[in-house]
């Protein structure tokens, strides 16, 4: 019993450091994480109880981060108090350097997690105090760049920290960008399209816009850092590669002013005398017609003898740019230019052809039906 008693208390006097030390560790991971939850915690209450809610989503958002930190921490201690009784040279050479690049990579997290939340929680904070919505493509590209610019911060400094020459790794990079510039043009030029989308915003995500050379039109739904995907009026999926852009004609029709009608009313040659009435009724009704923006300017006139009619040129603009508002204004506009034809005694022109006969036609003489055999013999 004396031997037991005397190995115990032996092994407490040799590591009593080492457990001492562990022990604190663990304190300090406990200790840590609660007041980190308890400081959060309050901080976010506070917050949301004065309206900031966008406040309270980063740090709600950053409890996680924080504690695993403090675990990191609290993890450092514990190996230092096992590896300096036993004198692990190389475990306490390297110890530094790995918590110093978790501590980094703990960093880098939490600021892509704080990026993330931004990009959903801000639209609706600008909109509480504003009243009005951010544009969701500026939001986009700056949570995009900011976050290249977190992973290439935290990794140049993960590499100082690895005493990896900053220089030599730029000096290679120069060589080696020239090689790899070659071989991925399209992905550089794709990468330039989309900052020239960023910076100079033909358009935005919810727009629909018209790519004339390659006939491709539809909805924005992502603009990527290597394609743009467009939904197509029949619901099909289109990935242009942003590199179009820098090189193509872009039309965006939701920013147009107003909506165009060009088109032709077809009256028949027979009311030819009541051509120029007809179209000055016409022309009054569409300079004093309500839904037509008269700012732009209105033409009614007769522009030319078709081959089968009378053309009368309507060219005019809508006040409205939504394209169903646009086709019912120009729906009741070519009903009701219809009606004041008819008013004038006049007729619509449909094609028909006409045969004119100069002289009369012979008329073909009958033949006489064929005889029975019965009353031939007669």
């Amino acid at each position: 019993m004396q031997k037991v008693v005397a190995g115990t208390a032996s092994f407490w006097a040799a590591h009593l450091s080492t457990i001492i030390g562990v022990a604190t560790a663990l304190l300090i991971g406990i200790a840590g994480t609660a007041v980190a939850r308890a400081a959060l915690g309050i901080l976010v209450r506070w917050s949301d109880r004065h309206g900031r809610t966008f406040r309270a989503a980063i740090l709600g958002h950053l409890l996680l981060p924080v504690v695993i930190a403090v675990w990191a921490l609290a993890a450092y201690f514990a190996a230092l108090a096992v590896a300096t009784p036993l004198h692990l040279v190389g475990l306490l050479g390297i110890l530094p350097a790995v918590l110093k690049v978790f501590m980094l990579l703990t960093i880098a997290w939490a600021a892509l997690r704080v990026v993330a939340v931004s990009e959903s929680a801000y639209p609706a904070h600008v909109w509480s105090k504003r009243g009005e919505n951010p544009d969701p493509m500026l939001v986009d590209a700056i949570g995009k760049i900011t976050r290249i610019l977190v992973v290439a911060v935290i990794g140049l400094m993960i590499l100082r920290v690895l005493n990896f020459s900053i220089a030599s790794l730029l000096a290679f990079g120069g060589v080696a960008g020239i090689a790899v510039g070659f071989a991925a043009q399209g992905v550089t030029a794709n990468l330039f399209g989309a900052l020239v989308v960023y910076l100079d915003r033909p358009f935005k995500v919810g727009e629909w816009i018209v790519l004339p050379a390659q006939n491709v039109f539809g909805t924005v739904e992502h603009i990527g850092w290597r394609t743009t995907t467009l939904r197509g009026f029949d619901t099909r999926p289109y990935y242009v590669p942003n590199q179009i852009f820098n090189s193509s004609v872009v039309q965006t029709p939701p920013r147009m002013q107003a909506r165009q009608i060009n088109t032709t009313i077809s009256i028949r040659y027979a009311d030819f005398d009541r051509l120029a009435a007809i179209t000055e009724a016409c022309r009054a009704h569409v300079d004093n017609h309500p839904d037509i923006d008269q700012s732009l300017g209105a033409m009614v006139y007769f522009d030319q003898y078709g081959n089968h009619a009378l053309q009368i040129m309507i060219w005019c603009f809508t006040r409205t740019v939504v394209w169903k508002e646009s086709l019912a204004i120009q729906e009741r506009l070519l009903i009701e230019l219809g009606r004041i034809v008819r008013q004038h005694g006049a007729e619509l022109a449909v094609p028909v052809s006409q045969v004119e006969i100069t002289s009369p036609m012979p008329m073909p003489v009958p033949a006489e039906p064929p005889r029975h055999p019965a009353m031939q013999a007669r």
